[in-house]
């Protein structure tokens, strides 16, 4: 009896941590400045993701764009868009209840789900993408590497 319960719990420790699977989708390596904008929800655990891309040394705007622009393209045809401060954007997608039974004495978070795509808006191509659900860093015992696979991620598609 002990020794299933020892396997249950060692199941429940090895899947219950969030890790992200990283999905490449464009070989070619990203080039120009570590400047990212990012398109995420006003949630605590953003700021979690700023700061482990800093610590690879991108720089990150709130924004992806402050500007608004019009060009007339026709005599009869104005064109308005937001015109772009950086080239790419991380579209991040997360559920992470923020309530007693979801977070850790650590500081940590137990996602649903999350979903992050590096994302070229010159050509409107997805780069990359990682996902995963579960306990991020900062949950003893079951903690994660979310956050730091996502920023690990984001910095191996950059050219070095």
């Amino acid at each position: 009896m002990i020794r299933i319960i020892t396997i249950v719990m060692w199941f429940v420790i090895i899947t219950g941590c969030a890790t992200g699977r990283v999905v490449q989708i464009s070989d070619d390596p990203v080039t120009g400045p570590k400047i990212i904008a990012l398109d995420a929800p006003s949630a605590p655990w953003v700021i979690e993701i700023q700061n482990k891309l800093k610590q690879k040394g991108f720089k990150t705007l709130r924004w992806s764009s402050r500007t608004r622009v019009a060009e007339k393209t026709a005599n009869n045809r104005v064109e308005a868009y937001n015109e772009a401060e950086t080239r790419y954007v991380l579209v991040i997608d997360g559920y992470a209840p923020y309530d007693w039974a979801n977070r850790c004495f650590g500081g940590g978070y137990r996602f649903s789900h999350i979903s992050t795509d590096l994302v070229d808006t010159a050509t409107n191509e997805t780069i990359l993408n990682v996902n995963g659900s579960g306990y991020s860093e900062n949950c003893p015992p079951l903690s994660g590497s979310i956050f730091s696979d996502i920023a690990n991620a984001v910095d191996a598609a950059w050219e070095k």
